[in-house]
């Protein structure tokens, strides 16, 4: 028993010990939007003073053979933060994006198993899209569009249109001063304070 433990814990300071890492610490002027395409990471935007976009981010993964990179660059006035990944990855990985931002800035964020955390942000559209991960938006200044499969999205303090599709994920909003749109097929809806329209398609799924 006492060897299998002590292989155990072995094996698991190697796999730690053999972990490759790769960061960004950032800053970037006269942004206007920001967009980020992620596979596993968590995203976290939000707003601060000033005029300064700062990226702060990591990647982390066990398999030694794979490749990974963070790349950002400027078009105009968007930003873009990327990850190049290998198309078959073996092993675990993990990251973080941590961005500061102005308020106004409009932002766009892709990702597939990573949880999307946003608040203070957008002037016209902020857009959200995940597959497992969850969403938590608040205090934004424009319209937000969010998209999950399995997970749950958060919405609060919405200045703009609201407009949210999940599959088997809840949907729980308030204070919206516009219209909410929101589909789902077994996920529920809570919603407080709206004061725009509702449009609701539910196929098994609760609305309160």
């Amino acid at each position: 028993m006492y060897k299998l433990i002590l292989i155990t814990l072995l094996f698991s300071f190697s796999a730690i010990s053999n972990a490759q890492e790769i960061s960004v610490n950032e800053s970037f002027e006269n942004i206007t939007e920001i967009e980020v395409n992620v596979v596993f990471s968590d995203v976290e935007v939000e707003a601060v003073s000033g005029n300064s976009v700062l990226v702060d981010a990591y990647l982390q993964w066990s398999n030694s053979k794979d490749e990974y990179e963070i790349k950002t660059y400027k078009r105009g006035t968007t930003l873009y933060v990327e990850v190049d990944h290998p198309r078959n990855s073996r092993g675990n990985t993990s990251g973080k994006f941590h961005i500061k931002a102005p308020a106004l800035t409009d932002v766009k964020v892709n990702s597939v198993s990573g949880n999307i955390i946003i608040s203070g942000i957008g002037q016209r559209l902020v857009k959200l899209n995940t597959v497992s991960g969850n969403i938590d938006a608040a205090k934004i200044g424009g319209d937000l569009k969010g998209n999950t499969v399995s997970g749950d999205i958060s919405a609060r303090d919405i200045k703009g249109h609201l407009n949210l599709s999940t599959i088997s994920g809840d949907q729980d909003i308030s204070d919206v001063d516009g219209n909410f749109k929101g589909s789902s097929i077994s996920g529920d809806f809570r919603i407080n304070n709206l004061k725009g329209n509702k449009e609701i398609s539910t196929i098994s799924g609760s609305v309160r």
